[in-house]
C-alpha cells in the first residue's frame, strides 16, 4: 500500500503506517504525540478520511463538541468521520434482557454472571478509583464463570488480559511492586496518597466520561455540521479498501465487538 491521506486520533497500538496516528503518547515511530483536548495539529480540510476507536467516550460532553468540531474543521469537503464508540444501546438492552431472564429465575448463576458483567461495563469505567477497575478484578479471576459471554461482548481483549495478568510473570512482579509502593506511600501520606492516586487516575484518561447511542452520537454528528451519518459494522464502509487497513481487527477477529461503528460525511 501507499500512503493515504486519512487521520487516525487516538490510535493507541492500532495504527496503519499509510496513515497519519496521532495519539496522546506516542505509541511507536510513525505516530505523532499531541494532547488532543488542545485541539488537532492540521490545517484546514486536509484529510479525506478521519478516524477515531474509543475515544470520543474519554472527553466531557463539552469537550467533545469541539473535538468533533475539530474533526470537521480538518476534514477535506466529501471527506468522511468514522467512530467506533462502546454501544450504549447495545449495554442496555442486554442489561434490561439479563435483569428480566434473572427474575424469572433467582437461581441461575450463569444469568447472574452475565448481568453482574453487563453492570461492569455500564459503570465501572465512570466509577473506578484504580486502573482497570472491577472489570480488570473480574477477569484476573482464575476461572470465569461465563468466558464465552465475555469474549462476545469484549473479544479477545479479555483474553489478552487474562492471559496478561494471570500467566506473565513479568506483568505479575510489576503489579506486586505497584502494591508495595502503594502500601508504603499510604503509610506515609495517609488520605493524601488516596487523594493524589484517584485524582491522577481520574484526569489521565481511563475514565468514560460520557456514552453515546445511535441517537446521540447521530445528534452530536449533526450538531458540528456532518450529513450523511450512517450506522456501520466492523467490516463495512464508505472509506476506499477500509477493510484492508485492519483497524479494527486483532489477529483477524473484530477487536472491539460491543462497539458502535458510524461514519458521517463533511458536505460542503
Amino acid at each position: 500500500m501507499s500512503k493515504v491521506n486519512y487521520l487516525n486520533l487516538g490510535c493507541g497500538h492500532h495504527f496503519h503506517d499509510d496513515w497519519t496516528n496521532v495519539d496522546f503518547l506516542s505509541t511507536g515511530p510513525n505516530v505523532i504525540q499531541h494532547n488532543l483536548l488542545k485541539g488537532i495539529p492540521f490545517e484546514d480540510n486536509t484529510f479525506e478520511v478521519v478516524y477515531h476507536s474509543h475515544v470520543l467516550e474519554h472527553f466531557s460532553r463539552v469537550d467533545a463538541v469541539d473535538f468533533i468540531k475539530e474533526c470537521y474543521r480538518v476534514l477535506q469537503p466529501n471527506g468522511i468521520l468514522r467512530i467506533a464508540i462502546p454501544d450504549l444501546e447495545q449495554i442496555t438492552d442486554n442489561y434490561k434482557r439479563l435483569f428480566n431472564e434473572g427474575l424469572d429465575n433467582l437461581e441461575s448463576d450463569k444469568i447472574a454472571a452475565d448481568y453482574e458483567w453487563m453492570m461492569l461495563e455500564m459503570y465501572d469505567q465512570t466509577v473506578r478509583n484504580q486502573s482497570g477497575g472491577q472489570i480488570l478484578d473480574y477477569l484476573r479471576q482464575p476461572t470465569l464463570p461465563n468466558p464465552k459471554f465475555v469474549e462476545k461482548r469484549i473479544g479477545i481483549e479479555g483474553r489478552d488480559i487474562r492471559e496478561k495478568y494471570l500467566n506473565d510473570e513479568k506483568t505479575l512482579k510489576k503489579e506486586k511492586f505497584r502494591k508495595k509502593i502503594e502500601k508504603v506511600a499510604r503509610m506515609i501520606f495517609g488520605k493524601h496518597f488516596d487523594y493524589y492516586r484517584i485524582g491522577r487516575l481520574r484526569l489521565h484518561g481511563e475514565i468514560h466520561q460520557w456514552m453515546y447511542d445511535r441517537y446521540s452520537l447521530a445528534r452530536l454528528l449533526k450538531r458540528c455540521g456532518f450529513e450523511e451519518i450512517t450506522p456501520q459494522t466492523a467490516d463495512s464502509s464508505a472509506i476506499p479498501n477500509w477493510k484492508s487497513y485492519g483497524l479494527e481487527y486483532t489477529d483477524g477477529i473484530v477487536r472491539k465487538p460491543d462497539s458502535l461503528f458510524m461514519e458521517a460525511r463533511k458536505t460542503r
